[in-house]
């Protein structure tokens, strides 16, 4: 058997599906996912597309080992950003991915806009275009709960858009069972540009494995791995006991937390919405991804207060850039918060982001407009908060102007607010200040879809997480499970020969493409893999990290040095070497005339 991957094409526009045959050298160059999303995007789309054009395409995409890893349950949703008009990837996990496979697909391509809202329903192989005008409006919450009414099938899988995708903000998120999101870079968006609301999926069928005699001993052994290293492993513990909301309090103590916008990176008063407070006042239980025995997802209950009754599973990201980053210090209040983006469909990172943004344009007195709305966005404010996340939903008044994001927000309000947007190429920081940890500044600046501390900040780190992505395993569980183990899994499933060399290989074989692929829309690597001015010259003042910034001689130090590594030249660009050693040869005639427009840029002084 050659393994290539079942991939379903879906045009909107015209209500019509069929297979889509993959080039088997593909499958096993790209593996899946991440990767097997960039190669299609490089192939299929023209440069220079509108990401929220009818014929701008959405990749759902899983990997071999897709539901047989435990924990391998995930989603790579592939796409270009309505945020930085360049790549991007969002994951999710949860069970989605598994109940696709199960179902006889490893994937979806999705083109064209319905002329009205729409949702897919799939089930064992068969596709059906179906009405969701009805649904159309409801919360991401709300129309989960009434298409499992409808189908009167409670374990039907869902993603779907809130409010916010249908009204194309371009940090929308996809979500799926209530709290798990492919949060970061607005495929949400991409999602209503299509008047796609959801893709329900439900399947009965085997799994494809060309050796179940050799691929089942080595996944049950990686779920010993997993068992085991709940009690040996530190990290391991923590996830399953309190989530990765946990990791803020350690992440304050080492001074590199997102407080305050990011002119600080430990708070005092971490502790009032850390993960001990959590489980003393709000955790109920933990719940895992198929097949996953660690369960890092901590639902929870607010059980007092304004928000009491509520469900809320917070996780890192949210936890920080709506709680310290914005200096809530109420846990109830917080988790709500987390809560509310999750339900209206936002990239909870980017909103908290944005709001942090707002506060300090506020207190700064460059927003007359929210005292004359009678928007109090005084740090901590939580009704302020509140009131600015509804505006922003409904692009009514000031909401309207933080609608495009904290990049464009700036660029209006002016005043020297652009040294508050925290961000690069358009896409908001995640939840870590790089004044006190360099490693990652140096990502948010170079990862291919914009600020993301799910990137890597080191090599290794970096094709760790890269295989994650094309596996569509959890990144979290490279910590435990070391890639020959994922390889020989990966080798019985499919019959391929992957050997150790080819881990380092495949992941830059990826990274040097997602990069000429940002380079083919646009992207000047000097210009545009930068950092802001305040990362640079604001120092610290809490904490261990008081008095640190990243210097600038030394984040082009490192910058130079991480180009080199990847197999780019001094100025950013994969090299003709590399990218030949790697399979690209297709993208050599793009780089070259991409080098020119970069030197003609830094002759005009930009």
């Amino acid at each position: 058997m050659v393994f290539t991957h079942r991939i379903m094409e879906v045009n909107l526009t015209t209500q019509t599906h069929g297979q889509y045959a993959i080039d088997p050298k593909w499958a096993h160059d790209f593996i899946g996912g991440r990767g097997l999303g960039i190669r299609l995007l490089w192939e299929r789309t023209p440069k220079g597309i509108d990401p929220l054009a009818p014929e701008a395409e959405l990749y759902l995409l899983t990997g071999p080992i897709t539901g047989i890893a435990p924990g391998g349950a995930h989603t790579c949703l592939v796409f270009k950003s309505p945020q930085t008009n360049t790549l991007n990837y969002s994951i999710t996990g949860a069970q989605w991915g598994q109940e696709l496979r199960s179902a006889g697909w490893d994937g979806l391509i999705i083109t064209g806009r319905s002329e009205r809202p729409v949702y897919l329903l799939i089930t064992d192989g068969i596709i059906q275009f179906r009405d969701a005008s009805h649904l159309w409006g409801l919360t991401t919450f709300e129309a989960e709960k009434q298409l499992k009414k409808e189908l009167k099938d409670s374990r039907v899988r869902i993603l779907n858009i809130g409010p916010a995708g249908e009204k194309m903000i371009p940090y929308a998120s996809v979500q799926q069972e209530m709290f798990r999101s492919a949060a970061r870079g607005g495929g949400g968006a991409v999602w209503g540009s299509k008047n796609l609301k959801a893709v329900a999926v439900r399947g009965t069928m085997a799994l494809p494995v060309h050796n179940p005699s050799q691929a089942i001993p080595i996944r049950n052994e990686m779920e010993k791995i997993l068992k085991d290293s709940r009690t040996t492993i530190r990290r391991t513990y923590d996830l399953m006991r309190w989530g990765g909301s946990m990791t803020n309090m350690p992440h304050s103590d080492e001074g590199h937390l997102d407080v305050a916008n990011y002119r600080e990176g430990h708070w005092p008063e971490i502790h009032k919405i850390g993960g001990l407070a959590y489980e003393r006042l709000c955790r109920a239980r933990s719940r895992g991804c198929f097949g996953c025995p660690m369960g890092c997802m901590p639902l929870g209950v607010v059980r007092e207060g304004e928000f009491s009754g509520n469900v809320v599973c917070p996780d890192l990201e949210a936890a920080a850039t709506m709680g310290s980053g914005i200096l809530v210090n109420d846990l109830n209040a917080m988790v709500y918060l987390t809560r509310w983006a999750d339900e209206y469909g936002f990239d909870s990172t980017s909103l908290g982001n944005i709001t942090g943004f707002a506060m300090e344009c506020y207190e700064n007195g460059l927003l007359p407009e929210a005292k004359f709305e009678g928007i109090d966005l005084s740090w901590g404010n939580v009704e302020g908060v509140l009131a600015l996340w509804r505006r922003i939903l409904n692009r009514e008044g000031i909401g309207a102007l933080f609608a495009e994001g904290v990049k464009k927000a700036a660029a209006k309000i002016g005043g020297g607010s652009e040294h508050y947007a925290m961000q690069v190429k358009g896409r908001e920081f995640a939840c870590f200040t790089p004044q006190a940890d360099h490693k990652q500044g140096l990502q948010y600046a170079v990862s291919d879809k914009g600020p993301a501390h799910h990137f890597g900040g080191k090599a290794e780190h970096t094709q760790q997480r890269t295989w994650a992505d094309l596996l569509t395993a959890c990144t979290w569980q490279r910590r435990m499970i070391k890639p020959e183990v994922y390889l020989k899994l990966l080798n019985a499933v499919t019959d391929w020969q992957l050997q150790a060399g080819d881990w380092p290989l495949t992941a830059k074989r990826i990274l040097l493409l997602a990069r000429a692929y940002n380079i083919r829309e646009g992207l000047l690597p000097l210009r545009d893999d930068v950092l802001p001015e305040r990362v640079h010259v604001d120092k610290l003042t809490t904490g261990i990290g008081a008095g640190q910034v990243y210097p600038r001689e030394q984040f082009s130090m490192d910058r130079k040095a991480w180009y080199g590594e990847l197999g780019c030249d001094a100025e950013g660009f994969p090299t003709p070497e590399a990218l030949k050693d790697h399979g690209l040869e297709f993208a050599m005639p793009v780089m070259e005339s991409s080098r020119r427009a970069q030197s003609n840029d830094v002759l005009k002084g930009n």
